[in-house]
């Protein structure tokens, strides 16, 4: 089991090792992807202008009567310090447009200052608060797209050019703080206290932007979230070019939302306010004329003290006198708030609140009022009349009017039953009084008309205090936690992001490419294609550095001559060793290298000490005579033909190894298939068998004619030479049907031209050799990155 474990672990290192090695082949393209990309994301960053974020973070607090501060608790009863608003609603508030654009307004946003010609790239540098000229323009026009090109020449003189919708227009001369006329109407140019002298000669791009495009983009650019679940903390968050820019909207708008609060609630104070003042003038009037009426009675009667006389006979109708005083308060605020409501011209004002009344459902009524105008109020600053939810809203407060008019009434029509009830009370208790003068009666009524007026001025001269109180210390339910503030760094585009990013896809890209091209490459590349179909597998063959054909002579201690020893020992596994060995040498197709795997493998058995024969049986397209640099030869098509022919005289001695020789395929027949089938080709191979130990014959390839198949009765073994990127893998289905159907005999594949630069095969041949392939290879193994400084 521990064998099975180490061998598992051995290959799964091998096939790492060959992934590594196949993609180590192409470091070139690796080195130059990363350089690429790495160039591209520093022109990226060089010609990109970086944005800053600036953040404030905002304590809403609860603005309930339950958290009214302990200093102001005495006035909680006025209602002045409003409801609990949630944090969704105030996230909506900052980013409404309405509060936007008195940000805009307030900082004049709508011009935009460029610098042409800085350092920072093709997008221009922006200037905010540091700007050394001032654009105004006294006439309000908007165009689709516009922008005023302002070319400095120095202290005193510029010239400006207009471009509307991307058509520019003449330029015209101008002198810093006088005014002239440009397409934008009156203009002025100001120079502010951050002109200095390397300005001079620069250019200007000034952007005039729409109100309603520039709100849009800070929308867009403006972030409001809360904090955590758990605290009524929102964090303001605002990126662009310009950090003073950035810090200086946030604050604005942080001082936008506090006077929004502020006036909210200021608002039904005023209301308020205003109502009181117009009921103090007409009640101060009524109690001007009854004290007049009061001192013109004593005058009349010379009385100087009637209160004291006659308290001791009215001592029982105090009672009744206070709850008529009561009554009358009540009925007299009842009619005057319903001649404030006729009278009244916006029916969509707010009315005046906290007046006393005793019944909750008016002032409630009241309440409920107001805020659906404070509410529709808002809604027109960005909307108009005809808005669905203004017009629900209009029919609501209609019939809260309607509502509280019909609860007037009744308070009214209650309050002079009631009054009528005490009267007839009062009357019971004046019969007890008939004993006191008639001067005294009539004074008391007047007294009784005073002391309502009276009380009712004061209750009023006291509510305007409290509301006056409240108007001065109404403040907003927000605090600043922390004013805006820049980081140091920008937020956009990130440089360790952006490298990283660019030495990543530098890296994978061509990983990718290499990938996929390898995907849709089914040529035969490595020994593993081989195995695969479970043939058997004699050996691979490396691809030659030198113009030499016969290497295993030339170059004995080359990686291809180590390969052929390989494959000469792998063959004896094939056949017996006893057995006298007649070896078939073909292929798919031509050009794959058999005549070259015939020869070498020859003189590498030769070698060995043992006799060999060549045979080219090619009679079709012969090569040996090719590769031996001679003449063709008279050969096997000839003895086939003319039987006469002695056969040792047409075998060549190789003068450069001992016990090798050849016999020349002949002259190309018009009839191969036929010859080849003669009898006379078995006789040729039984008499050539008893001279030699290994005839090794050159034979035609198997997809294009039958010759190979035909004759392969004769042979002892089969050696199937396939070249690595020659043919495709689908290929290898001719010597699978042929070794599936026993049309060859023990078949072996040997692998040619194997290219093992490329890390395509990861183990070769050597292990642990001293000499050839295996000294070679084990050289680049364990120097990737030297080779690389060697490239």
């Amino acid at each position: 089991m521990s064998e099975i474990t180490n061998r598992q672990e051995e290959e799964e290192t091998i096939n790492i090792r060959e992934l590594l090695e196949k993609y180590m082949y192409h470091w070139k393209w690796f080195v130059l992807g990363v350089l690429v990309f790495a160039m591209s994301a520093f022109l990226y960053l060089r010609y990109t202008q970086p944005n800053y974020s600036a953040t404030a973070t905002l304590l809403i607090e609860e603005d309930t009567k339950g958290s009214v501060p302990s200093e102001m608790a005495i006035f909680e009863d006025l209602g002045v310090f409003g409801s609990s608003s949630s944090l969704e609603n105030e996230i909506e508030v900052l980013k409404s447009r309405r509060i936007l654009g008195s940000v805009i307004d307030e900082l004049d946003l709508l011009k935009e200052y460029l610098s042409i010609g800085e350092r920072t790239g093709f997008q221009s540098r922006e200037f905010y608060q540091e700007r050394p000229i001032d654009l105004v323009l006294y006439d309000s026009i908007e165009f689709e797209s516009a922008h005023a090109r302002i070319d400095i020449k120095d202290r005193q003189k510029f010239v400006i050019q207009c471009i509307i919708d991307d058509v520019e227009q003449e330029k015209i001369n101008g002198v810093f703080g006088k005014q002239f006329n440009t397409c934008f109407g009156k203009t002025i140019v100001n120079l502010t206290p951050f002109f200095d002298q390397e300005f001079h000669g620069r250019e200007f791009d000034v952007i005039l932007h729409k109100r309603a495009e520039r709100i849009a983009f800070m929308r867009e650019d403006l972030k409001v979230e809360t904090v955590n679940k758990d605290a009524t903390v929102l964090k303001i968050t605002y990126e662009g070019p310009v950090k003073d820019k950035n810090e200086a909207i946030i604050n604005e708008l942080i001082r936008q939302h506090e006077l929004d609060k502020i006036a909210d609630k200021n608002k039904v104070a005023e209301k308020t306010s205003s109502f009181i003042e117009e009921r103090m003038k007409y009640v101060s009037g009524e109690l001007s004329e009854v004290d007049m009426k009061n001192l013109s009675f004593k005058n009349e009667n010379k009385l100087i003290d009637v209160e004291t006389n006659a308290q001791s006979s009215l001592g029982k109708e105090t009672e009744i006198e206070a709850k008529i005083i009561g009554v009358n308060i009540q009925l007299e605020l009842a009619k005057s708030v319903n001649v404030y409501i006729n009278d009244q011209q916006d029916e969509f004002g707010v009315l005046p609140s906290n007046l006393g009344f005793e019944d909750r459902s008016i002032a409630e009524l009241i309440g409920m009022h107001n805020e659906l105008v404070l509410k529709r109020t808002k809604l027109l600053a960005n909307s108009t009349k005809q808005n669905p939810v203004v017009r629900e809203l209009d029919g609501q407060i209609i019939s809260l009017r309607n509502s509280l008019k019909s609860s007037l009434i009744n308070l009214e029509n209650a309050a002079n039953t009631e009054l009528k009830a005490l009267r007839s009370k009062e009357a019971l208790y004046n019969s007890q009084l008939s004993k006191i003068p008639g001067y005294e009666k009539d004074y008391r009524d007047i007294l009784r008309e005073q002391q309502i007026k009276e009380t009712l001025y004061l209750y009023l001269l006291e509510k305007r205090e409290e509301n006056e109180i409240a108007l001065a210390a109404n403040v907003s339910n927000t605090k600043v936690i922390d004013y805006a503030f820049s980081e140091k760094e920008p937020v956009s585009p990130k440089k360790k992001i952006i490298y990283l990013g660019a030495f990543l896809i530098g890296i994978i890209l061509p990983a990718g490419i290499i990938y996929v091209k390898d995907l849709l490459d089914t040529k035969i590349k490595s020994p593993k294609d081989i195995e695969v179909t479970g043939l058997p597998y004699l050996g691979t063959i490396p691809r030659s550095t030198i113009d030499d054909k016969i290497i295993a002579i030339n170059n004995p201690k080359s990686p291809i001559a180590e390969a052929f020893r390989m494959l000469r020992t792998n063959l004896s596994f094939l056949i017996s060793e006893e057995d006298k060995k007649i070896v078939f040498v073909t292929s798919t197709i031509a050009g794959e290298g058999k005549t070259f795997v015939s020869m070498n493998l020859g003189h590498s058995i030769a070698l060995s000490g043992k006799r060999v024969l060549l045979v080219g049986l090619d009679l079709r397209a012969p090569k040996i005579s090719r590769y031996l640099g001679i003449p063709d030869k008279r050969g096997v098509s000839d003895v086939l033909v003319n039987q006469s022919l002695d056969v040792n005289e047409l075998i060549l001695k190789d003068v450069t190894t001992e016990g090798l020789d050849i016999l020349m395929s002949g002259s190309i027949p018009p009839n191969p298939s036929e010859l080849l089938i003669r009898k006379e080709l078995k006789v040729l191979f039984e008499e050539l068998k008893t001279k030699y130990d290994v005839i090794l014959v050159d034979t035609a390839p198997v997809s294009l004619v039958t010759d190979t198949v035909s004759t392969n009765h004769l042979a002892d073994a089969t050696i199937y030479v396939t070249r690595a990127e020659k043919i495709d893998k689908r290929m290898l289905k001719v010597p699978s049907d042929l070794h599936r159907d026993k049309k060859l005999k023990n078949l072996g594949i040997v692998l040619n031209d194997v290219n093992f630069d490329r890390g395509s095969y990861g183990y070769g041949y050597g292990y642990g050799y001293g000499y050839g392939y295996g000294q070679e290879h084990s050289e680049k193994k364990k120097g990737i990155f030297s080779r690389i400084l060697n490239r």
